[in-house]
């Protein structure tokens, strides 16, 4: 198989904020990616569900930053 890309897979820029982020899981089932943008915050990178009321919720709208609460 032949793969035909613009530009050479060798000089393709690297994603680094791809591999510094992460999913939360929503109540809803549904999924957030986030990055780290500091101690105990995340920023929301995109909404990934079924669930309509989760892209209304302004909490959780790519830009937001959220803070991380441990649960002991």
């Amino acid at each position: 198989m032949i793969l035909y890309l613009p530009e050479p897979f060798e000089l393709s820029p690297v994603d680094k904020k791809a591999e510094q982020s992460f999913v939360l899981k929503l109540p809803s089932g549904g999924e957030l990616v986030v990055e780290s943008c500091g101690q105990n915050q995340v920023r929301v990178v995109d909404i990934r569900s079924t669930e309509p009321m989760d892209f209304i919720d302004q909490k959780i709208q790519p830009g937001s930053i959220i803070e991380l609460r441990p649960n002991f």
